[in-house]
């Protein structure tokens, strides 16, 4: 643990000058942020610098690009490939996305050599086509475009990284915040939450905000992400530093398990599709609850979709032991197959790279990979949101190569709970089985 613990407070030292005003953020897209609607707009940096196409490009070079994401997410990215456009027109990018069932689809589709030349990239496909050498190491490419993997903020790219080989590139990163509507706290007649809050006091809430019947409480699903804050402030991890034994089973994990399956069983607990929507931003944007814990990309969500809904952002709870918050990270990689490894890279430098990041950030969609760009977060919520990355105890959501398998574990888990086929007790017996078995390779 206090590896993890070095790592993030490494990542943070580099960050302190950038998102030191910050104030916190999540995952559903995996980037959220919440912003109250009397809060100024977005105030965009200076004007981005001019730039030129990074690498020499094969001549008329088409190239498909695949990941997940809502319309807003998608709008980010058709954007992008717009900027890309103007500094490499010899480059046409046709942009496919796949917001359902992304990892699956893309296994098949490689499988059936009808895989994108680009791509999101995550640990579990990482882990898929990193060691089968489905994934294109980027290491040459990024010396001939003269990119750094100290350009980007060094615990991002560990995640991508095999044998001293670099697979992907970090295109974003998050964390969680407490998201709320300050119209349900008035109609439950209490006050607003605030940075010093616990778990007990969020509890507390949603239960009076339940008790008035015209919002849920705290909506939460079934997923190792939004819960991982519940277990990081009680002291627990997901596995032990070395990421060689699972660690679901100890009374820090099952004492918050504990806790949320209380919560859902007095109702103070609800589930996105309890409420009629598909998942707990949308929840907020609808007005079904009064609180919920996303991440930055709740600033251009509501921003795009819920406009007129006010909602507002703070800082993740305290636990019993700490207060700590979980980091996302998503990459880009490219297709070992692809037929245009120039176009396919030119692209990728250029969108995780600092011009396209910067624009990224401009948004509120997700926060730079670069640690010259900390300073670039400016919306109110966004850094409220932010500031859960910048505590001691955060830890980065990866557990090695099998981080996908442990993380289902724990999902798998909590539904078990939820839907009362198990005990807490019982079903994180049997997530500790899971994830010990998928740490071991088997």
């Amino acid at each position: 643990m206090k590896n993890k613990y070095f790592v993030v407070i490494s990542i943070f030292v580099v960050l302190g000058m950038f998102l030191g005003a910050c104030a916190k953020q999540t995952t559903v897209p995996t980037a959220a942020v919440t912003e109250a609607p009397t809060t100024a707009p977005i105030v965009a940096p200076t004007e981005a610098p001019k730039s030129t196409c990074p690498l020499a490009v094969e001549k008329g070079a088409t190239i498909v690009f695949s990941g997940w994401g809502d319309t807003s997410e998608q709008k980010i990215y058709t954007d992008s490939i717009t900027r890309f456009k103007a500094v490499c027109p010899d480059v046409t990018v046709d942009y496919q996305p796949i917001p359902d069932k992304f990892q699956d689809k893309l296994k098949a589709m490689m499988a059936g050599g009808t895989a994108p030349d680009v791509f999101y990239v995550d640990d579990q496909l990482m882990t898929a086509f990193a060691s089968s050498g489905q994934l294109l190491a980027l290491d040459d490419l990024m010396a001939q475009a003269g990119i750094k993997r100290s350009d980007f903020i060094p615990a991002l790219v560990t995640e991508y990284t095999l044998n001293s080989k670099t697979y992907a590139l970090p295109k974003d990163w998050g964390t969680l915040g407490l998201i709320y509507l300050p119209e349900a706290f008035t109609a439950a007649g209490i006050a607003e939450p605030t940075d010093k809050w616990t778990w007990d006091d969020l509890r507390t809430a949603a239960q009076k905000i339940a008790a008035t019947g015209k919002y849920g409480g705290f909506c939460m699903g079934a997923d190792w992400a939004r819960f991982a804050p519940f277990v990081f402030s009680n002291g627990g991890s997901y596995a032990t530093a070395d990421y060689k034994t699972a660690t679901l089973d100890t009374p820090e994990v099952k004492a918050e398990a504990q806790f949320v399956a209380d919560m859902f069983n007095e109702k103070s607990l609800v589930r996105a599709a309890d409420v009629g929507a598909g998942w707990c931003g949308e929840a907020i944007g609808k007005k079904l609850v009064g609180l919920t814990t996303e991440g930055g990309w709740m600033v251009n969500f509501m921003k795009t979709t819920y406009p007129d809904v006010q909602w507002k952002a703070v800082e993740i709870p305290s636990g019993p032991k700490v207060r700590a918050d979980v980091i996302f990270v998503n990459g880009i990689g490219i297709n070992a197959a692809t037929k245009y490894p120039m176009a396919a890279a030119a692209f990728t430098f250029f969108v995780t790279g600092e011009v396209n990041q910067g624009e990224i950030v401009k948004t509120g969609f997700a926060y730079s990979t670069h640690p010259s760009q900390a300073d670039l977060v400016v919306d109110p919520n966004d850094k409220a949101i932010s500031t859960g990355g910048l505590l001691p105890a955060t830890l980065v959501a990866y557990w090695g190569p099998y981080t996908g398998k442990v993380n289902d574990a724990v999902s798998k888990a909590l539904d078990r709970v939820f839907l009362g086929d198990q005990t807490v007790d019982v079903s994180f017996a049997q997530a500790q089985a899971e994830a010990q078995a998928a740490l071991d390779g088997k």
